[in-house]
């Protein structure tokens, strides 16, 4: 399936005091393990590097599930999604918090308090399990996701996958022509082709149905809150 391919636009930092107050209308969705297939590969990424607490399969709500199909269905031939995570406990949300604050506070140890607060909020949500205002992937409706080949090899999207540094902003390539920018491109308009839309400090992260989503598709309500695990 085509479809136009267009630019990434450039978003602000993301403003969680506005994001945390949409309101949620839980729908009560259930979560559901993603099953590949040979468009989609799942790798639980956070399981393989031994965090604690971590699922070793990756689950999502029903809808955003079936929305990950329909994305894959918008590549072209030659790609391939590889779904790195989704469903996140709350032991893992702050695992994942501390480690990245720790590899920040090592990349710029004379940030002032406020500054670096704001830089560990833009790679990382704080841990909450508030059902008016939930980390995003406490609801099962974010999705970590890159673009592979078509037997599962991921491809170079300029930075890591979680790499907290500039440079992992979805638009960060924008300007700089290479087939760094294309990836990107393919991997943003396939997602938000199929409804998703982007968190932009982050290449990787897509929601569907929860706070996130609302505020940047400009919906009056969420329907995914935090749920139990699995």
């Amino acid at each position: 399936m085509s479809h136009t391919m267009h630019a990434i636009p450039k978003l602000p930092t993301p403003d969680w005091d506005a994001i945390f107050q949409v309101n949620i209308e839980e729908n009560s969705e259930a979560l559901v393990k993603v099953e590949p297939c040979e468009r989609l590969f799942c790798r639980a990424f956070y399981h393989e590097t031994g965090i604690d607490g971590a699922l070793d399969e990756i689950y999502l709500r029903e809808n955003v599930a079936k929305k990950l199909h329909l994305a894959a269905a918008h590549l072209a031939d030659d790609y391939a999604l590889m779904v790195l995570d989704g469903y996140r406990p709350y032991a893992v949300q702050m695992a994942l918090r501390s480690s990245i604050a720790a590899v920040l506070k090592a990349q710029s140890p004379d940030l002032l308090d406020d500054d670096f607060l704001r830089h560990l909020n833009e790679f990382v949500a704080v841990p909450s399990r508030d059902p008016k205002a939930p980390s995003p992937h406490l609801t099962g409706g974010s999705v970590d996701v890159a673009l592979c080949d078509r037997a599962g090899n991921m491809l170079d999207m300029g930075t890591p996958f979680d790499g907290p540094e500039i440079d992992s902003w979805t638009a960060a390539f924008e300007e700089r022509e290479g087939e760094i920018r294309i990836r990107r491109r393919i991997l943003f308009n396939a997602m938000t082709n199929a409804g998703f839309t982007n968190l932009p400090t982050e290449w990787w992260h897509f929601d569907f149905g929860n706070q996130l989503w609302a505020h940047y598709s400009g919906q009056t309500q969420a329907v995914y809150s935090a749920i139990e695990g699995v």
